[in-house]
């Protein structure tokens, strides 16, 4: 039987201060993004269909049928990218099976909008429940990016818009660190990826820390990402630990996340300390580092740093810094300063507005 019904088109656009130069956007970021928004839509369609087999291996060639997006079109001025489910199928349960996932995956974000989220109006499992949240969030912007993703249903348009923002992957986090499995508060470390165990038991990740190997087991939900993890990269790890004599990580006994750390560099449109904005003329281009335990940002060029136990606490002293560096530079007389701190002024002037 074949099932060929008017295609259902979605539109996914990056939009934000780090884009504003004629949206152009990251390969790298568009293609992961494109890859996330897949997933959630497979898990989205073995949740509709309540499917309890593992999620392991090439599982979701089960769902390419129903829910494999297909590219349509991209337009630059903004840059967004559209797709279509499949419509011209074998069989007409595959169509109502992604129709289906897709309509879960509009009512998640939706949820997740709220002021206070509750994941109970869904009727999920609590399996099925955290694949999803787990796949929601690789599509949602980090807690530290500029920028936010609207997802449109727009042919037919059948659900509102979603936006997708640094906000609601905060959101997300908290609502799978609600069932903490120990009687600890949750430790988040980064350390080089030594060991990946799928498949084999026990099920685990080791990661190398300041020279110290820390296993860490993590739970069913997690398989996915587990397994696209690459040894040897920079993760960081957040779960419930067991501690020494000293307070020290022995192990992690449950995952709540991990995620491979980017030090690719970042792209800032403004700074702020102290009540004052920085607005700045273009993005300017931050590097990022893991030594010894510290992150570190910096920008040689404006002379700008910023250090941190936590990529939170860097970025924050990276502004604080960049206050520092405007007042020490842009608003001191030219007859106090030497060659170089002239050239450090004249390049914040052309390139930052205080406010």
């Amino acid at each position: 039987m074949s099932a060929n019904q008017q295609p259902t088109r979605l539109r996914m656009t990056f939009r934000g201060e780090s884009f504003r130069a004629q949206g152009v956007v990251p390969v790298s970021m568009l293609a992961a993004k494109l890859q996330a928004l897949q997933n959630v839509l497979y898990h989205a369609a073995a949740a509709v269909v309540s499917d309890k087999a593992p999620r392991r291996g090439p599982w979701q060639n089960r769902y390419r049928g129903s829910a494999e997006l297909l590219f349509e079109a991209a337009h630059h001025s903004e840059l967004s990218v559209e797709m279509e489910l499949p419509h011209d199928t074998y069989l007409a349960e595959d169509f109502e099976i992604g129709q289906e996932a897709l309509s879960l995956v509009f009512e998640l974000g939706h949820v997740l909008q709220a002021e206070m989220p509750s994941l109970d109006e869904l009727d999920l499992g609590r399996d099925e429940r955290n694949y999803l949240l787990r796949a929601f969030e690789g599509l949602l912007p980090s807690t530290l990016d500029d920028y936010e993703i609207e997802l449109e249903n727009c042919s037919p348009a059948r659900h509102p818009k979603v936006k997708l923002s640094p906000a609601m992957r905060r959101v997300v986090r908290s609502l799978l660190q609600r069932e903490p499995l120990l009687a600890a508060e949750p430790v988040t470390l980064v350390g080089e990826l030594v060991k990946i165990h799928v498949g084999v038991g026990p099920e685990l990740i080791a990661i190398r820390q300041r020279g110290v190997e820390i296993p860490c087991y993590y739970p069913d939900g997690l398989r996915d990402q587990i397994a696209n993890l690459m040894a040897g990269s920079l993760v960081e790890v957040t779960g419930w630990a067991t501690l020494d004599n000293e307070g020290r990580v022995k192990s992690v006994e449950d995952i709540l996340e991990v995620e491979t750390v980017s030090t690719d560099p970042i792209r800032l449109s403004r700074f702020e300390h102290g009540g004052v904005r920085y607005n700045l003329r273009k993005p300017l281009v931050v590097n990022i580092e893991y030594t010894d335990g510290l992150w570190v940002y910096h920008n040689e060029s404006f002379n700008l740093w910023g250090y941190g136990d936590r990529r939170e606490d860097a970025l924050a002293d990276l502004h604080g810094n960049f206050a520092y560096v405007w007042k020490e530079f842009a608003e001191e007389n030219d007859d106090v300063l030497d060659s170089k701190a002239k050239a450090i002024k004249g390049l914040l002037l052309e390139t930052a507005l205080k406010t």
